[in-house]
């Protein structure tokens, strides 16, 4: 039989001081862990501001992405008006007309174009130009390029006239001012013109190249074909 009458024990203040130490340390553990969660909650608050955030400026650079594309419609327009007494004309014109086809870049855009010396309009059909520069507003720009390798001339038939341009067939004689049967009767007609064009009249095709500025320097080109009686 062991005697442990002997064997000392802990004295109470002892046990106290283990314990004490005990749950400092454990203190120090939750509190490092609770540093941890602290920072990783943080960096998903930043992460989650950052992609609101990103997703606003993207919504905002597509909305004025839209407006600008939406914009060159004008441009258009403007381009059409004009384009009777420049084709009449028959001669370059710096900054919006090129009797003969230019080349173009990758995207199909003439490489030719100095859009610093191109007037800017603005998108709700005004009349004068204004400032290219102004950021804050939309600025539309046109150019117009004639589809033709070598310039023609009036009296060439539509088998020469094919070989030098992108050309069509006569304009049909069908149509009238309030029945337009095609479309090359409808062009006719928009031009000022309330009979139809003589079926042997054939016609040009002239590229039009509208771009458009926008705020956050958006940038849209579009580009149209107008089809016109020649000779």
């Amino acid at each position: 039989m062991i005697d442990l009458s002997f064997i000392p024990l802990w004295p109470r203040s002892a046990r106290l001081i283990h314990r004490s130490r005990a749950a400092k340390s454990q203190r120090g553990v939750i509190v490092f862990i609770a540093l941890i969660a602290l920072l990783v909650l943080s960096l998903a608050a930043a992460a989650l501001l950052r992609s609101t955030d990103t997703a606003g400026v993207i919504s905002g650079n597509v909305a004025f992405k839209n407006a600008t594309t939406a914009a060159a419609d004008t441009g258009a327009e403007r381009a059409f008006n004009a384009l009777p007494a420049l084709a009449t004309a028959d001669a370059n014109v710096s900054g919006q007309y090129f009797r003969l086809k230019q080349p173009v870049d990758t995207n199909g855009v003439p490489s030719t174009i100095n859009w610093s010396s191109v007037s800017c309009y603005d998108n709700i059909g005004g009349a004068t130009t204004i400032s290219c520069s102004d950021e804050s507003t939309y600025r539309v720009q046109y150019v117009i390029d004639r589809l033709c390798d070598t310039a023609p001339a009036a009296t060439d038939p539509l088998t020469l006239l094919t070989t030098k341009c992108v050309a069509g067939q006569p304009f049909s004689s069908g149509g009238s001012a309030g029945d337009d049967l095609n479309s090359h009767a409808q062009t006719t007609n928009v031009f000022g013109s309330l009979t139809p064009p003589p079926p042997t009249r054939p016609t040009i095709h002239y590229r039009v190249t509208v771009r458009v500025l926008g705020p956050r320097k958006t940038v849209s080109i579009v580009q149209t074909t107008i089809e016109l009686p020649f000779g």
